[in-house]
C-alpha cells in the first residue's frame, strides 16, 4: 500500500479503481457534521469528509492548497451550499433569462415535483412539508464527499466536487463545484 502524508492534511492512501488511481483520506471539517450519513437505515453524524484526489502522482500542491481551503473556509461554505441549494429550489419561471440567475437543473423548474420527493423526510427530521430556509437542507442533503480531478489546464486550479446524496434527486445525486470558499456551480452528481 503507497502512502502520501502531509503535515497539516494527514495521510492518503492510493488506491486504484476501474483504472482510476487516486488518493483517499478523510479530512477532518466539522462543519460538515451538519450533514448526515446513512448507513443501514440509521443516521450518524462525522466530522470526516472522504476525499479523493484522481492523480497518478502523489496529490499536487494545487490540490492541497484546495484542501486547506476547505479547512480554513467551511463554515462559510457549508453557509453557501445551503444558500445556493435553496435559491434554486425555489426558482420558478427559470426558462425566463430576465427574472434571475441560476444554475437550471430539473429541480430548478419542478418545486412541486421537489417537494413532493422531500415531504416524507421533512416531516420525519423538520416536522414540516416544506424546505423554509437555508438550513432546512441539512435535512435533504447527505453524505458529502470531496473529489479533487486534474487541476484545469486553463487557470491551474484543480476541478473540485462535493458530491451529496439528495431526498429530491436520489437516482444520480448532486454535486457542487467549489473552489474551497464559493459555490461555483451546482449539477449532477460528478458533473457540476
Amino acid at each position: 500500500m503507497i502512502e502520501f502524508h502531509h503535515k497539516t492534511i494527514g495521510t492518503f492512501t492510493q488506491r486504484e479503481k476501474f483504472d482510476e488511481i487516486r488518493w483517499e483520506t478523510n479530512l477532518e471539517l466539522p462543519a460538515f457534521a451538519a450533514f448526515s450519513y446513512i448507513r443501514n437505515g440509521k443516521r450518524r453524524r462525522s466530522n470526516k469528509v472522504p476525499v479523493s484526489i484522481y492523480n497518478d502522482a502523489e496529490p499536487t500542491h494545487a490540490a492541497i492548497t484546495i484542501l486547506q481551503t476547505f479547512k480554513r473556509s467551511q463554515k462559510q461554505l457549508v453557509k453557501n451550499i445551503c444558500t445556493t441549494f435553496f435559491d434554486d429550489l425555489r426558482q420558478q419561471g427559470y426558462d425566463d433569462p430576465c427574472r434571475h440567475k441560476g444554475h437550471g437543473m430539473w429541480w430548478s423548474r419542478d418545486p412541486v415535483t421537489v417537494a413532493l420527493a422531500c415531504r416524507e423526510v421533512l416531516l420525519i427530521r423538520l416536522k414540516r412539508e416544506r424546505i423554509w430556509k437555508p438550513e432546512d437542507l441539512f435535512a435533504v442533503l447527505y453524505e458529502p464527499r470531496i473529489e479533487i480531478f486534474p487541476e484545469d489546464k486553463n487557470d491551474g486550479i484543480p476541478r473540485t466536487l462535493i458530491d451529496f446524496g439528495a431526498e429530491f434527486e436520489d437516482e444520480h445525486g448532486v454535486s457542487v463545484r467549489t473552489d474551497g470558499k464559493r459555490v461555483l456551480n451546482i449539477g449532477y452528481s460528478g458533473e457540476a
